[in-house]
């Protein structure tokens, strides 16, 4: 999908118009747009025409990724999805070179960007991450988004990530018979620690499940993708504050990756895409 676009004054109304109608066609939740709306609150600091292509980048993820677990961080794919995460943004960094000429450099920015938004949001609400008790952000970092290798460990929080064959002298367990949200508690324990396992609901139409079998909660026991969601209104919120905190702190990323790659130019290329500096996020602390 092309992404025309225009940062100055004349023709930004066109553009965003034209832009909002190509979004509608991916509206992952019609009555209940949660990606677009993680994505406007988070980002509220951005001209329209600006914000409203990071929205249609991120929802044309369900359309044009529907078959890649990496891309929503299903069937515990976390290494995948990490890495699908860490491409996007690069992607979107060299776009924003000074070779890249405007507009098709920060069309193609703003689209990257913002299929590595929608795996990030999704992350939050497929995983049992809340479930769990993680009240922080996966990573706040402003380097590359780091690897999240199977049965590593994630620094902010000490969870495990479960993918894949469990290592030599490992076990994993949930209680699948208790109500939720406890039949989303993972444990796993190596020799004598015990420690809280990530993983991620299953989907069977899409290729390839790192789920182990004892653990393994289809999507529909696991998501809080919508308030609708019988009896889990409550992880759906904390789910989606935390997309929202994660997706601010990725506009921090992206400026430090751009910088990092072409220097004040990058930064100077980000800040044509931001109507209210003062709304902006201080990433020194964010």
């Amino acid at each position: 999908m092309g992404l025309a676009l225009t940062l100055g004054c004349a023709g930004e109304a066109e553009t965003a118009e034209a832009l909002e109608e190509s979004a509608e066609e991916f509206s992952t939740a019609p009555g209940e747009a949660n990606h677009e709306e993680i994505t406007s609150t988070a980002l509220s600091f951005l001209k329209p025409a600006v914000l409203t292509a990071l929205k249609t980048g991120n929802v044309s993820t369900d359309a044009l990724l529907a078959l890649s677990n990496a891309a929503h961080f299903d069937d515990c794919n976390f290494s995948g999805g990490a890495a699908f995460v860490a491409a996007k943004q690069a992607e979107a960094v060299r776009a924003l070179g000074p070779s890249v000429l405007l507009p098709d450099g920060d069309a193609a920015a703003m689209l990257a960007f913002g299929h590595s938004l929608h795996a990030l949001q999704d992350f939050y609400s497929h995983t049992n991450w809340v479930e769990l008790g993680g009240d922080v952000l996966v990573d706040q970092s402003l380097t590359a988004f780091p690897a999240l290798t199977p049965y590593s460990v994630i620094p902010s929080t000490g969870f495990i990530v479960v993918q894949g064959a469990k290592p030599r002298q490992t076990a994993v367990a949930r209680d699948a018979d208790a109500p939720y949200p406890e039949y989303a508690v993972v444990t796993v324990r190596k020799r004598r620690t015990t420690a809280y396992g990530l993983v991620s609901g299953t989907v069977d139409y899409e290729p390839g499940n790192y789920c182990p079998a004892p653990v393994a909660m289809t999507h529909e026991e696991l998501n809080k993708d919508k308030t609708t969601v019988s009896g889990r209104t409550e992880q759906h919120l904390a789910a989606k504050s935390l997309a929202i905190r994660q997706t601010r702190h990725e506009w921090c990323r992206l400026n430090q990756l751009a910088h990092d790659a072409w220097g004040d130019a990058g930064t100077e290329r980000l800040a044509a895409w931001v109507a209210d500096p003062s709304a902006a996020p201080d990433c020194t602390t964010e």
